[in-house]
């Protein structure tokens, strides 16, 4: 039997579903909300930046969700966003189609498509890029001069 290129890359997959089209289907939904959240974390933490609070909100999270460790959860966020924001809201305009197939409003889906996209266009600054590499409180520092500076 000839090895899989899929073994050979050390990769795992599954089959989603014997019917065609539901491993789309998936990556499309789940989209909703892991690229959603994404959007959230931004836009929470910018919030808390300016407001000076980011350890008490990420400590008031830490009481709702537990098993989630914020402040990597936040860097995590920050940084994918800055770095593939552009391509994930137009895999989100595509979340959006799907969810007006299925019969739902898209109205997260719609915000999520412009919260990536600034996060994707603020992620190209010089100030943005570099900060990728300082951690959280460097990533919201530099969003936030760079918010600043487009308005």
């Amino acid at each position: 039997m000839l090895p899989l290129l899929i073994d050979e890359l050390d990769m795992r997959g599954a089959i989603a579903s014997d019917q065609v089209g539901a491993a789309a289907a998936l990556k499309m939904i789940r989209s909703v909300m892991i690229k959603g959240i994404e959007a959230l974390t931004a836009e929470c933490f910018l919030a808390a930046q300016r407001a000076g609070i980011v350890d008490g909100v990420a400590a008031s999270l830490k009481n709702n969700y537990p098993g989630l460790d914020w402040p990597k959860v936040i860097e995590y966020n920050l940084e994918r966003m800055a770095s593939h924001g552009i391509r994930r809201a137009d895999e989100m305009e595509q979340v959006a189609v799907t969810l007006s197939e299925l019969g739902i409003a898209p109205l997260m889906a719609e915000a999520t498509v412009k919260r990536q996209r600034q996060m994707g266009e603020l992620g190209k600054e010089d100030g943005v890029r570099s900060a990728k590499r300082e951690g959280a409180a460097a990533m919201l520092d530099a969003l936030n001069a760079a918010v600043k500076d487009r308005h």
